[in-house]
């Protein structure tokens, strides 16, 4: 025989109740799936920040090595001239050269890291957009 004394009818009413709503929890795929989306558009993001600093550096290595050749052919021609006049002349034709260089370089390199910024940007801001859309309660027809 079954000892009933320990039994709270109360609480039986209220379990009964519970399982009878059936409430539905959250279901962990979609929970998983939305995650998963925003760690790609993380790593899209950082790959395309990659990318862009990646070819700035490639910049700044290629106008460092032009650079640095016209430092050396500067000094050559200088130092094949007797002449003090061509040799300063040289001089600042390599100032100005350089300076050009620079300039251009300069604004490359400031191109390569808006471009980087928005494409990153754009990578980012379409993952909220498509998580606000998810999260939307859908109207229904």
């Amino acid at each position: 025989m079954a000892d009933n004394s320990n039994k709270n009818p109360f609480m039986d009413m209220f379990q009964d109740f519970g399982k009878s709503m059936s409430i539905p929890g959250p279901d962990m795929t979609d929970i998983m799936d939305y995650h998963r989306k925003n760690l790609q558009a993380l790593q899209s993001a950082v790959q395309v920040s990659t990318t862009s600093a990646q070819t700035m550096m490639d910049k700044q290595r290629e106008a460092l090595e032009k650079t640095l050749a016209d430092i050396s052919d500067s000094f050559q021609n200088a130092s094949s001239s007797k002449d003090p006049s061509q040799a300063m002349a040289s001089s600042v034709e390599l100032a100005k050269k350089t300076f050009d260089a620079t300039v251009q370089s300069t604004t490359e390199m400031a191109e390569i890291v808006r471009q980087g910024g928005t494409e990153t940007f754009d990578v980012i801001k379409n993952r909220v957009m498509e998580s606000v859309e998810e999260l939307t309660p859908k109207k229904k027809s």
